[in-house]
């Protein structure tokens, strides 16, 4: 894997902006009943969809996605990327045992045989202020799906995703297509979904605190989008 980095020198040593990945021990790491995770085709990760667990034995770990979809999503013998949050970003590979259910929303997955992957990241998220809007394109409320947001700010963000705050009541694993506005003449495009949301309330108004994951980002956004946070991480 190829780490961007950029240092900072502040007077007591230096900041990093970068990812770095590795491999730990232990393959249940913060593994749970009730976790909320993703799981993906291997080979179509962009099609990540919402999911819970729901019992963890021996030999594998069922699922029960968050909604159902139009068409079967997985099917026995799939090779899948499972990834959840806690204080970084866990992942693993697996095989789906059995699917079953009258949407087929439950699924079966066999237990990691080797250690988690870790996505870390170090002061990688820069709390500025950038204007963007966004649409939900899937949402557990489906009166949300088709609304339009076109004036909300980012309260941090990194090439991995953005937190922010609104008024609409968006769950996790709602997808989002967002418009970043870098510049007056620069924007970013991006789906996403919403890995937290928690109601807050803000000077007598009842809001929600939303962090949300990029999915997908264009080769050409993703290299404008870093050189844009590399810029911002230089000048704070």
């Amino acid at each position: 894997m190829v780490t961007v980095t950029a240092k900072r020198r502040n007077g007591k040593g230096e900041d990093e902006l970068g990812f770095v990945r590795i491999s730990i021990e232990g393959p249940d790491r913060y593994l749970r009943v009730g976790l909320k995770l993703s799981i993906a085709p291997l080979l179509k990760p962009s099609a990540e969809l919402a999911a819970t667990v729901t019992q963890i034995s021996p030999d594998q770990i069922d699922f029960e996605l968050l909604r159902s979809t139009s068409e079967r999503s997985f099917r026995e013998g799939d090779r899948v990327r499972v990834k959840y949050w806690e204080e970084a970003v866990y992942y693993f590979d697996s095989q789906i045992l059995a699917v079953s259910g009258s949407a087929d929303e439950q699924i079966a997955v066999s237990r990691p045989s080797e250690g988690i992957s870790v996505q870390r990241r170090k002061a990688v998220r820069v709390r500025v202020p950038i204007p963007f809007s966004f649409t939900v394109i899937s949402a557990a409320k489906a009166e949300l799906v088709g609304e339009t947001v076109p004036d909300c700010q980012t309260q941090n963000i990194s090439l991995g995703g953005l937190k922010f705050e609104t008024s609409l009541p968006l769950a996790v694993g709602d997808r989002l297509e967002i418009d970043l506005h870098l510049t007056p003449s620069q924007s970013v495009n991006a789906v996403g979904w919403v890995v937290r949301s928690e109601a807050i309330e803000r000077d007598g108004n009842a809001l929600y605190s939303v962090a949300m994951e990029l999915l997908q980002l264009e080769a050409k956004d993703q290299n404008q989008f870093l050189l844009f946070l590399l810029n911002c991480f230089s000048d704070t």
